[in-house]
C-alpha cells in the first residue's frame, strides 16, 4: 500500500491546533504527544521551541506547589 502524502500546510495547521488545544487545557501533554506521534519529551521540547503557553490550570497548580514549598522552608 502506498503511503499517504500530507501537504505541509495541513501538517502545520494540525500541529497548531494540537498546541492550541493543549494550551487551552483541552488536551493533556500525553494525549497531544500521542496525536502527534512523538514521545512526550519531544512534545515538551516542541512547546518550548514554539513558546506555547502552559494550560492555566497547570500554571496555577505549579504556583500553589511553589507557595507551599516556600512556606515549609520558612
Amino acid at each position: 500500500m502506498k503511503s499517504l502524502q500530507i501537504p505541509e500546510r495541513i501538517r502545520e495547521k494540525f500541529l497548531s491546533e494540537i498546541l492550541s488545544m493543549y494550551a487551552e487545557g483541552e488536551l493533556s501533554a500525553s494525549r497531544a504527544s500521542r496525536m502527534l506521534g512523538i514521545p512526550r519529551a519531544e512534545f515538551y521540547r516542541l512547546l518550548a521551541e514554539t513558546d506555547t503557553q502552559l494550560p492555566k490550570k497547570l500554571n496555577e497548580s505549579i504556583k500553589r506547589e511553589i507557595e507551599r514549598l516556600v512556606s515549609e522552608v520558612k
